[in-house]
């Protein structure tokens, strides 16, 4: 199985079709089965070399319990890792929740290995000042607790429901690694905002127009960045526009082939 290596850490990552490269990163509780299991894969691979991979503390890819090891400039460094491993100078990326945070963070500190940006139910913005921890984090400090039927329990009341796909992920988790994880990103996570405020590369933002905070920060990008665009998934939160596969589908692709 292939990995590439940032410091100690080794991270996992498949590649699959032909053409111009796509790296695909998953949200918080994610891996690599987020992008296949929901098609995208499938819909991707007869136009691009798709390259999708388990973000540090998910799927096959190592899980360290100290918050500190989630920082985002290591895991920028891990998306580096993988794109040096496969001799890959420049590429699209699409990122969805975390994964499009961690975009943002390759949009600073190497926009010159990036061809265009898809950023999907992320935002830029660091951690509100505030020491409440977030809904998600508290499902998973209980689980650390109590197991990771109290994570199942706890996701469904928050999301509404979930799908058979999203609970064996759940319950593949390591949650102490999920709990360091979230720290980092509920109390730790900088702002963005500012170094990419006026970044030229090109971008296409969406989110479920339930989805407050990311739906509003991709309508304000259009008119704040050069080169951006914005689509909403009308009558689906966070959870649910990330398997919208058929409606975001089209929309990523007619943007790929204008860049």
């Amino acid at each position: 199985m292939p990995f590439a290596k940032n410091q100690d850490i080794k991270i996992y990552y498949e590649v699959e079709g032909q053409g111009p490269p796509i790296i695909l990163a998953h949200g918080v509780t994610g891996n690599t089965t987020f992008w296949t299991g929901y098609g995208y894969v499938d819909q991707l691979k007869d136009k691009f070399t798709v390259i999708i991979f388990d973000a540090r503390g998910h799927g096959q890819s190592d899980k360290p319990h100290d918050v500190e090891s989630y920082d985002s400039q290591l895991m920028v460094g891990d998306v580096m890792a993988i794109m040096d491993a496969l001799g890959i100078a420049e590429t699209h990326y699409w990122g969805y929740s975390m994964g499009g945070y961690i975009g943002l963070g390759l949009a600073k500190y190497f926009p010159d290995r990036l061809i265009s940006l898809i950023i999907g139910g992320a935002t830029p913005f660091g951690s509100p000042k505030t020491r409440t921890p977030s809904p998600l984090l508290r499902i998973f400090r209980r689980g650390a607790q109590e197991g990771v039927d109290a994570v199942v329990e706890g996701m469904r009341e928050l999301a509404g429901s979930i799908t058979p796909q999203y609970e064996e992920r759940l319950r593949s988790l390591d949650l102490q690694a999920m709990v360091a994880c979230l720290e980092y990103l509920s109390f730790r996570k900088p702002s963005l905002e500012k170094e990419t405020s006026h970044m030229p590369i090109a971008c296409l933002f969406y989110a479920g127009d339930a989805d407050e905070g990311a739906h509003q920060y991709g309508k304000d990008a259009v008119h704040t960045l050069p080169n951006a665009r914005f689509f909403s998934l009308p009558g689906l939160n966070h959870v649910g526009a990330s398997a919208a596969t058929e409606l975001i589908v089209p929309h990523v692709l007619s943007f790929m082939a204008d860049v």
